[in-house]
């Protein structure tokens, strides 16, 4: 995977987080949800996982709960 790749994904993520609204259904951001959120855009063609996120993501992301 290229850096500019990690790049756009990290910035996905970040998206994903900064606007995470908590719901009856996801009460909090964990790493569950946010991969899910990332898996419902369509653009997870590397199926990353939590693993990769605690690897190349900066805080908050990579100390979300699992």
């Amino acid at each position: 995977m290229t850096e500019q790749r990690k790049a756009e994904i990290v910035s996905e993520l970040k998206t994903i987080a900064e606007t995470f609204k908590p719901s009856e259904d996801e009460p909090i951001l964990d790493m569950f949800v946010l991969i899910s959120r990332y898996n419902a855009t369509g653009k997870n063609a590397e199926l990353i996982g939590g693993d990769w996120v605690i690897e190349n993501c900066p805080e908050p992301l990579k100390s979300l709960p699992a």
